[in-house]
């Protein structure tokens, strides 16, 4: 039996000013959605939906003369990578921003876990910014937190290696789960030096509700990030941030 949505949720929040990116405007991707979805029992919004509405905000601030820095795919349903014509929204979306606001950056947010198809690489690919939650040095890890098979770890290392303008979001914790003993660390950093994203930024919290898990000592943070900045790596910390209202 199909549920059906009595109500929709936003599909664009802002503009939203962010610590990290400036002035923004977020798109929703995966914002359940009572009409016009992608299909019969799905809650995602068509990619016409998304497109529309973004347009009207987006479009209204620049007649208003408003000021914007970056344009944000994310999704709070389901990763935005998830939506099916997340490539025809991230077009849609870059011919807008190179219409209306030149000089903004498209970024998208993601907690991708695998990036094995060409498409999804292809689209993240139309991004200035691909924020990536990459959190884990050990496949033992990277099963304990994400509920993942360990090899995806190795494949999704290659596959963001291959991508450009990747930038790193990390949260550091112990306790019911440890990404931050030295083990840990120190088989993340070299996963790091692979990638080679163009920055890493370190954020606030540990990113779960369980409260076994916990956040490191100020010591160990800041170990941590000399560990990262040791190898060549630009480095940061940040408060994190939905970017969302």
């Amino acid at each position: 039996m199909t549920t059906t949505l009595e109500t929709s949720q936003p599909l664009i929040y802002g503009p939203l000013k962010s610590a990290r990116l400036g002035r923004i405007v977020s798109v929703d991707v995966t914002a359940p959605q009572a009409n016009m979805v992608v299909e019969r029992g799905s809650s995602l919004p068509r990619a016409s939906l998304v497109v529309t509405t973004g347009a009207r905000r987006i479009i209204d601030l620049s007649k208003n003369g408003d000021k914007l820095d970056c344009l944000v795919v994310l999704g709070s349903d389901l990763d935005p990578t998830d939506h099916p014509d997340l490539r025809e929204i991230a077009e849609n979306l870059r011919a807008l921003r190179d219409k209306w606001f030149s000089r903004a950056k498209l970024c998208i947010v993601t907690r991708v876990r695998d990036l094995g198809a060409y498409d999804k690489r292809a689209t993240l690919g139309l991004f200035d910014r691909v924020y990536v939650e990459y959190e884990w040095g050990t496949s033992k890890t990277f099963t304990a937190v994400t509920g993942e098979k360990g090899p995806i770890l190795a494949g999704l290392t290659k596959q963001l290696s291959s991508l450009e303008h990747v930038v790193v979001q990390a949260h550091l914790y112990r306790g019911a789960l440890d990404n931050s003993n030295e083990g840990e660390v120190g088989q993340w950093v070299k996963k790091l030096q692979e990638i080679k994203p163009i920055e890493v930024q370190i954020l606030a919290g540990t990113g779960h509700d369980d409260k076994a898990i916990k956040t490191v000592t100020p010591s160990r943070h800041k170990q941590i990030i000399e560990l990262v900045a040791e190898v060549g790596l630009s480095v940061s910390e940040h408060n994190d941030e939905t970017f969302r209202d």
